[in-house]
This record gives C-alpha cells, sequence and structure tokens, in this order.
C-alpha cells in the first residue's frame, strides 16, 4: 500500500465491525495482506467464519467463552487480563513485523477503555506504525477520553446508535448482530 492511513470507528451504534470487516473484504479483494484481532470477542461470529477463510487473512482467534469484563470479581478481571496479554502480544510482533497492508483492531477502542491493554501500546502502534500499513481500530466510546486517538486518527467515523430493538428487549440475532 502506498500510504497506510488510521481509521478509527467508535460510537454506540451497529456497524463498526461491519465497515471493518468490509475494509479486510476490499483490501483482500485487492491482493493485499490483512491481520485481524477481535478484542473481547469471541471467534463464532458470522464474518470470522468468511474472513479467517479468505486468501491473505491472518486472522488470532480468543481461545475460550469471553465474559463481560464489569461481571467479574478483581480477580478474575486481572486473570483475563494477563491472557489478553499475551494474545495482544503476538498482536503487535506480527503489527510491527510489516508484514501486513492492513491491521484490523475490532473493538480496541473498548480494551483500551476497560484497561485490558496498556494505553501507551496503542498510542505506540498508531505513531509507529510499519510504512504503508492501514490501521482499522473499533469499538465503544462510553463517555471516555479519546482525544489522544482522534488525534492521530486520519479518518474518523462516529456510529450513533438512534433506535436498536436491543432497547426493547430483543437479543443479538445471528446473522445480524453476530
Amino acid at each position: 500500500m502506498e500510504k497506510g492511513c488510521i481509521q478509527l470507528y467508535y460510537g454506540d451504534g451497529k456497524g463498526k465491525t461491519t465497515a471493518a470487516m468490509g475494509q479486510v473484504v476490499r483490501c483482500v479483494g485487492h491482493g493485499f495482506k490483512v491481520l485481524v484481532y477481535q478484542f473481547l470477542k469471541e471467534p463464532n461470529s458470522g464474518e470470522v467464519r468468511v474472513i479467517r477463510d479468505l486468501p491473505g487473512v491472518d486472522y488470532i482467534p480468543n481461545e475460550g467463552k469471553i465474559p463481560f469484563l464489569f461481571n467479574l470479581t478483581p480477580e478474575q478481571q486481572e486473570h483475563y487480563r494477563a491472557v489478553w496479554s499475551k494474545t495482544f502480544d503476538i498482536v503487535k510482533e506480527k503489527f510491527y513485523s510489516g508484514d501486513y497492508d492492513m491491521v484490523v483492531l475490532d473493538e480496541v477502542i473498548d480494551a483500551y477503555n476497560l484497561g485490558v491493554i496498556d494505553k501507551e501500546d496503542l498510542h505506540a502502534m498508531m505513531d509507529q506504525r510499519p510504512a504503508g500499513t492501514e490501521l482499522v481500530i473499533t469499538g465503544h466510546q462510553y463517555g471516555m477520553d479519546l482525544s489522544e486517538l482522534f488525534r492521530r486518527a486520519d479518518y474518523i467515523t462516529k456510529f450513533v446508535k438512534e433506535k436498536h430493538p436491543f432497547d426493547e428487549g430483543m437479543p443479538c440475532r445471528t446473522g445480524i448482530e453476530e
């Protein structure tokens, strides 16, 4: 890729991951190589079943059930942070290798806000990405200050929920939200 930029998709609206996966499809459709890691998500959603089999996509899965961090005891939170930290170390090593034209860190903003990753690690990835590597990051804001991420991003798209069936008690639907 000639010039890599940073794309940031955030907010409480539906479509952040969908947009990021669309970028994956577009990128590999042109013969580029893509790395994808989804923070705080199990590797069983519909998009994962497709993208991990695409030529040129390196998908790093999480292992086992992924609990909601805010439902855990402090001890359990530390356990999961340690597990995710090891996976993030693998992601960082691959990212800095320069082998990828695009790297997608789905829900990394949530991991950033919840203290699952060191904020400085994400800042460094944004500041020191290999030449020609496009970085796509997604997640919710949760009222947190994202100014350091915004300052570094080339594209910023906010997804705003105006209405969602979840508000009326409808669970996630296979093929739509998962």
